[in-house]
């Protein structure tokens, strides 16, 4: 569902991704700003459609998945609120990487990527900020990859947890992590690489251990308690 930009543009200028941005710079990046609602499972893009639009997760989270060349191993990695994508293949892509589908409702702000892509290269402070972002989430993807890589499916649905703390958790007054997004033993099954009863069982044993709470497909845990 498309909604009124208007009230979107103030609200993006002062977030970091933007507010670097000159005046003139902002006016040009937002000339063609469509801001959307989707409901959970909505595709915005599929691997190798072309790369028109980037985006900016205003409200929920989205997923980004690509399968590798033999169908098997599935790579997976989630935006949410107040973040952009995509940052790879900036300038050298013509096409999207990998699928990007609603896990939530969402709201969702976009921009050519074209322009973008060149008013990014005419500010050297914004192209810092890019350049960092890429940097992080290299380095996310990269340690990700290490502790997914593991025969032991119990370990991977800990890591799959602890990935879910990271890229969607806020932290608590009591120190632990909440996901305040719903979450289906389904998904932590594709994160982990595993069957939807084998994450329930590791997810049940960690309940009886009191390492985790699962009320609602909303999940609360302490990263660094999460072990038998």
């Amino acid at each position: 569902m498309l909604e009124s930009d208007d009230p979107y543009r103030h609200y993006l200028r002062q977030l970091p991704e933007f507010c670097d941005f000159t005046e003139d710079e902002y006016a040009r990046l937002t000339q063609d700003l469509t801001v959307k609602t989707y409901p959970k499972g909505q595709v915005l893009f599929d691997h190798g459609d072309a790369r028109q639009r980037f985006y900016f997760v205003i409200k929920g989270v989205v997923r980004l998945e690509r399968l590798d060349e033999t169908g098997n191993f599935s790579f997976i990695n989630y935006v949410k609120s107040v973040k952009g994508f995509p940052y790879r293949g900036l300038y050298t892509d013509k096409d999207y990487p990998y699928t990007a589908t609603a896990l939530t409702a969402i709201t969702i702000a976009s921009v050519p990527m074209a322009s973008f892509e060149a008013i990014v290269a005419l500010n050297p402070r914004v192209t810092r900020q890019v350049i960092s972002q890429m940097s992080q989430l290299l380095d996310r993807m990269e340690n990700r990859l290490q502790k997914l890589v593991t025969s032991s499916a119990t370990s991977r649905v800990i890591q799959a947890l602890i990935i879910f703390g990271t890229d969607m958790g806020e932290q608590t007054p009591a120190g632990d992590v909440l996901i305040p997004y719903p979450i289906t033993l389904i998904e932590l099954a594709r994160l982990s690489g595993t069957t939807r009863e084998t994450a329930g069982q590791v997810v049940t044993k960690l309940e009886v251990a009191g390492k985790l709470s699962y009320n609602k497909k909303r999940f609360r845990f302490d990263p660094q308690n999460l072990t038998f």
